[in-house]
């Protein structure tokens, strides 16, 4: 062999592989600081899931770009999906739902509701949100369509509201899960497993779109919140949105991917809680660098 020329085309292609994902990554950011005009504390407003079923991938980026541009204040420069979170969509696809996830589970029925990445994608300045662990709790046998088809349905944790901070850069979700619990005790006759399920993982993608590559929990800034998986490292965002076959639908589903061990083993010890996420664009030499974004999750 030619060491030389293997040693040229490894070279070639670590170079290309490079420049390709310099290319995919974000090229968004927020207008934050001195440069804001808007006001510490605003409430952003919160858009409800909706369905994506046999959309293109075009019309959920539409949906996608609307969202952001709802908040104008808040986009530094024209905002572009970025291509590694958004790039992998399929046109035409069914998307794991609501109803499908966190009722029905894998198989034929894996589709019905809305989108659960709507959530997300539909919410793009929740930066950071919780994604609990209330999926198959419920009796199949004992749902009924009027269930199905009331907008209050427990599903899952929601956010009832979202804040921002511009100038000091931070952000906050509030989250009622005291309530949430309440409703399934409301509900327990159709209920499987009755006892409350206080774990949670936490969805980075919004965070990754707008340049913040990765994240850490902050065990100081936190309260009430164990990581059971017990490594305490930053972790770099790599959640993206593709046709996989975790929903075990005939051809797949658009889902999230990947799971992230260091971020989905998140445990509530009682209430009230908090979880502060501090998020870097670049990874940080240190632990204790400051972040260039805080962002709080409020648990009551």
């Amino acid at each position: 062999m030619n060491w030389s020329f293997a040693l040229s085309l490894l070279a070639f292609f670590y170079f290309y592989n490079a420049i390709t994902q310099c290319a995919k990554a974000s090229t968004n950011s927020l207008k934050l600081g001195v440069r804001s005009a808007l006001a510490d504390g605003t409430a952003i407003p919160l858009h409800s899931p909706q369905r994506f079923n046999y959309l293109m991938r075009s019309d959920i980026i539409r949906l996608r770009t609307q969202a952001v541009m709802s908040v104008p204040a808040l986009v530094d420069g024209t905002y572009i999906p970025t291509p590694a979170i958004f790039d992998e969509i399929t046109d035409a696809k069914p998307w794991w739902g609501m109803a499908g996830q966190y009722i029905w589970g894998e198989g034929e029925r894996s589709i019905e509701g809305a989108a659960e990445e709507s959530r997300f994608i539909l919410n793009p300045f929740l930066l950071v949100a919780a994604n609990p662990w209330t999926a198959k709790i419920w009796n199949p046998d004992s749902v009924t369509a009027d269930d199905l088809n009331n907008p209050d349905f427990p599903y899952t944790w929601t956010p009832q509201e979202l804040r921002l901070w511009p100038r000091v850069r931070m952000g906050q979700v509030v989250y009622d899960v005291t309530a949430f619990n309440a409703k399934l005790a409301s509900l327990d006759s159709k209920l499987e497993k009755t006892e409350a399920n206080m774990r949670f993982g936490l969805v980075a993608y919004n965070a990754r779109d707008f340049g913040y590559n990765y994240l850490m929990l902050s065990p100081v800034l936190s309260s009430n919140i164990e990581n059971t998986f017990k490594g305490k490292d930053i972790v770099q965002i790599k959640q993206y949105i593709h046709t996989g076959d975790s929903s075990k639908f005939p051809g797949g589903c658009n889902n999230m991917s990947p799971a992230i061990d260091q971020i989905d083993q998140l445990v509530i010890k009682k209430l009230p809680a908090r979880a502060t996420v501090l998020l870097w664009k670049s990874r940080p030499a240190f632990i204790g660098d400051p972040p260039d974004f805080s962002f709080v999750l409020d648990f009551r």
